[in-house]
């Protein structure tokens, strides 16, 4: 194809465009970039979520742990103090070797209090507003 039939059939494909939205009532930013703009808005959510779903994997993990443990009670906090010795102490849930692939913000890092009978875990999510997320035995709550 030579170019003035290249810039032929483009000339005529943006001319098709603009009489398209032209005879439409919305405009281009209503039809393409609002929409846009909310689905980027959805990430942060479905982030947020991801990050909820995987501390609520943790959770059911540490509340297995006593049933394992020779001590029947929660790992210490000796035991968890960054998210490698987690990875370590849970070593059956097959945790991923990074945070940021659990949606967990690895510059916060993880904190993690225990005395045996309860236990306190907390991350923020991996997100734009970064929201703390936290487990206990109890449930989990996000701020």
């Amino acid at each position: 194809m030579n170019r003035s039939k290249l810039y032929f059939a483009m000339s005529l494909l943006t001319i098709s465009f603009l009489l398209i939205f032209s005879a439409c009532e919305k405009t281009i930013e209503e039809e393409v970039i609002k929409p846009i703009e909310a689905m980027y808005g959805q990430k942060g959510v479905a982030a947020t979520l991801a990050a909820e779903t995987n501390v609520r994997s943790v959770r059911a993990a540490l509340m297995r742990y006593p049933v394992v443990s020779p001590s029947n009670q929660y790992p210490s906090e000796m035991a968890i103090f960054d998210y490698g010795s987690h990875r370590e102490v849970l070593v059956d849930e097959n945790l991923p070797s990074e945070m940021t692939e659990l949606m967990w913000d690895a510059g916060f890092g993880i904190t993690y209090t225990s005395d045996g009978h309860s236990f306190t875990f907390q991350i923020k999510a991996l997100t734009t507003g970064g929201e703390t997320i936290t487990a206990t035995p109890k449930g989990i709550k996000k701020n």
